[in-house]
């Protein structure tokens, strides 16, 4: 749902976006100290990873809430509302809030010298102006891309923590898993504790090793489902931070598998979007009769992925939708239909407008008494729940909440 916050500071957010992606710290470095060097005001953990890295976050921040902290999350990219990037106690904050960090960032950003940072950095420097006002406990920081040149490295962390490994944004972080894997660990501060998926590739785990040496350690959980991983991991954290490890209530929209309605029909989201989530996902809804509404941006794996969707049983029929919002142009509803159609031999049906796709999708999804599965992109899922929270008149903050409050849950 578009913000309802200042216009001006919202207009000179959105330019940020022109900056493009940037990997080092020196700007945000030179930022923060401008700004009085808030993330120094709260200890963090900090979390990389290819998938599950969000999920984990934001099941940190729900064990932390349960044991009585207030815990600022600093989580992208976000589904609706920009708001989501800074919750504090799981819920984003208000936009005048967060318009108020934006003009003191802008504002140290007129010192000369005159920093021009990326989007992402800027939303993470409002952030941390967001966690030291509120007088956070602690924060959970989700890294941004990679790890070692990443803005979020400037943190004062504590403990660390690595999710998957996997081939994603290859074109930036190395064209090898072990490149990848090196890439992230370097989140790692010495002597400082890395807590990480045990990865079944050898290079992987001596990539991880060769960076966090004997602080690295190694947990295999017995579950293969995102979210019970990401609570497990949670809880092993937890315990190294004094922690006990409560029953935790977590709506990651995109990612905890909670079924939604609209008109009537019910519908799943995934915000998937490389091979390795995209299989999970897709095995979630194994033997159960489906409508697929896919829409994606452009990608160099889009043959691969499309091949892991193409494989699904108990589909009634499939819808392709165009994708707005990020750096990347969707993909022609056209063109993703051909790769459909190539792999699969199906016919889709093409509607290129989101909402209109998903009415047609739930209109026959009740015909055929089965669901609708969303996936492809996170702006799709973005875009559905927006229409979906609109329609319902349901409070967005509230919706959005990753948690409940800690008053609410205090073990």
């Amino acid at each position: 749902m578009p913000s309802g916050g200042d216009d001006d500071i919202r207009v000179w957010l959105a330019a940020r976006i022109g900056a493009g992606i940037r990997l080092g710290l020196s700007t945000c470095l030179e930022m923060l100290k401008r700004l009085g060097n808030p993330q120094h005001d709260f200890p963090s953990v900090h979390v990389a990873g290819t998938n599950g890295k969000g999920s984990l976050c934001a099941h940190l921040s729900a064990l932390g809430s349960r044991n009585g902290e207030v815990i600022g999350l600093f989580t992208s990219p976000h589904l609706i509302s920009v708001e989501e990037r800074a919750r504090i106690d799981g819920r984003p904050i208000s936009e005048g809030q967060f318009d108020q960090f934006l003009a003191e960032v802008r504002e140290a950003c007129s010192i000369e010298p005159s920093i021009q940072p990326t989007y992402f950095e800027t939303t993470f420097l409002a952030s941390m102006l967001a966690f030291s006002r509120s007088e956070v406990d602690r924060a959970v920081i989700e890294t941004g891309l990679g790890g070692r040149l990443d803005s979020t490295r400037l943190v004062d962390a504590d403990i660390c923590a690595i999710t998957t490994i996997s081939m994603d944004h290859a074109e930036i972080l190395g064209d090898s898993l072990s490149k990848i894997a090196t890439e992230k660990a370097g989140i790692h501060r010495q002597g400082v504790p890395l807590i990480c998926l045990h990865h079944e590739d050898e290079s992987v785990r001596e990539a991880i090793e060769g960076v966090g040496g004997e602080d690295v350690i190694w947990i295999s959980p017995e579950s293969k489902d995102a979210q019970a991983v990401a609570n497990q991991m949670a809880v092993e954290i937890g315990r190294r931070l004094g922690w006990e490890a409560l029953d935790v209530d977590v709506t990651w929209h995109g990612r905890t598998f909670s079924p939604l309605s609209w008109s009537g029909a019910s519908f799943y989201v995934s915000a998937a979007h490389n091979s390795e989530s995209i299989s999970h996902d897709i095995g979630r809804i194994q033997g159960k009769e489906h409508i697929l509404l896919l829409g994606m941006t452009q990608k160099e794996d889009l043959e691969e992925s499309i091949s892991q969707i193409s494989n699904s049983d108990m589909r009634v029929k499939t819808i392709v939708t165009e994708v707005h919002g990020g750096r990347r142009q969707s993909v022609p509803v056209v063109e993703l239909a051909n790769a459909i159609s190539k792999a699969s031999g199906e016919d889709p049906l093409l509607i290129p407008e989101p909402s209109d796709a998903m009415d047609i999708a739930t209109a026959i999804a009740l015909e055929k008494g089965c669901m609708v599965y969303v996936t492809g992109s996170i702006f799709l899922v973005g875009k559905i729940i927006e229409e979906h929270v609109s329609r319902e008149g349901v409070d967005l903050w509230d919706f959005l909440a990753a948690h409940p409050l800690r008053d609410q849950t205090e073990g």
